[in-house]
């Protein structure tokens, strides 16, 4: 192993030997007390620090990417759990009206979860986890604690499709109160429904409440609708048209109820 570096040594003794001195000198500069030695350290430095500068310099930008990465990946990781939080928080909430519901109605209901929104070609709909095996027939009612949003017109063993009130085929009657004046309801737009077929001389006003008529065969009496948002008179017509807003956001509904007792209406 001595012999290989030897000859190594002699085949490179001219690189060796600058090598060598190079650092010889250095070692004689940097301890020497010499002011001119001093000044030529001084520029030295400068020198070394100046080449060294962009190097030092990228890697702290390198660093500083590396960190907003990680800061970013965390921030974002947050965000999504404190979505998280929020709809767990707003499902909780709405699970404690729909168990206080249940615990106040006097109808039989069940309750059910929605599964897809609009499966159908022919109607607007949704289907919920609950058909024929828990009771569920065709043309129960289906409503949440806000009020009436549909009726069952498909029933499978575990699932049923919802006609829901959107629908452009969907139609309920409807009684105001308190006048007690009675209404077709059909849906319009965006939470507005429109309530026809009412007699001109009744007397409803703006924020009267919107029930269930109980002139049907599907639905009872005196479940919510909505609340009453505008009234139209048109003096060449003998009605007055009535328009209403229902709470429920049909789109982001998750779970509801299905009246399942038929002697109650």
């Amino acid at each position: 192993m001595l012999a290989k570096l030897l000859v190594i040594i002699q085949k490179n003794k001219h690189h060796f030997t600058f090598i060598l001195s190079v650092i010889i000198s250095f070692i004689f500069i940097y301890n020497s007390d010499s002011n001119q030695l001093t000044q030529f350290r001084l520029t030295v430095n400068k020198i070394t620090t100046y080449i060294k500068s962009p190097f030092i310099r990228f890697n702290i930008l390198a660093n500083a990417a590396q960190e907003n990465d990680i800061l970013r990946e965390r921030l974002m990781f947050l965000s999504l759990e404190k979505e998280t939080l929020l709809e767990y928080e707003a499902e909780n909430v709405k699970l404690k009206e729909l168990l206080n519901f249940k615990r106040e109605t006097t109808i039989e209901i069940i309750p059910a979860k929605v599964t897809n929104m609009g499966l159908t070609s022919n109607l607007l709909s949704m289907t919920i986890d609950v058909g024929s095996d828990a009771g569920v027939k065709k043309n129960n009612p289906v409503l949440t604690p806000s009020g009436i949003i549909g009726k069952i017109s498909v029933v499978k063993k575990k699932s049923s499709i919802v006609q829901l009130i959107s629908d452009p085929d969907f139609r309920i009657g409807v009684r105001f109160l308190p006048s007690a004046a009675t209404g077709i309801l059909r849906w319009r737009t965006n939470n507005i429904c429109d309530v026809r077929e009412v007699y001109k001389n009744s007397e409803i006003n703006v924020g009267d409440r919107v029930i269930t008529s109980g002139l049907s065969d599907i639905f009872p009496a005196d479940l919510p609708i909505g609340i009453v948002t505008s009234v139209t008179h048109n003096r060449s017509q003998f009605q007055k048209i009535v328009s209403i807003r229902i709470e429920d956001n049909l789109s982001s509904l998750i779970f509801v109820f299905v009246i399942i007792n038929e002697e109650t209406y």
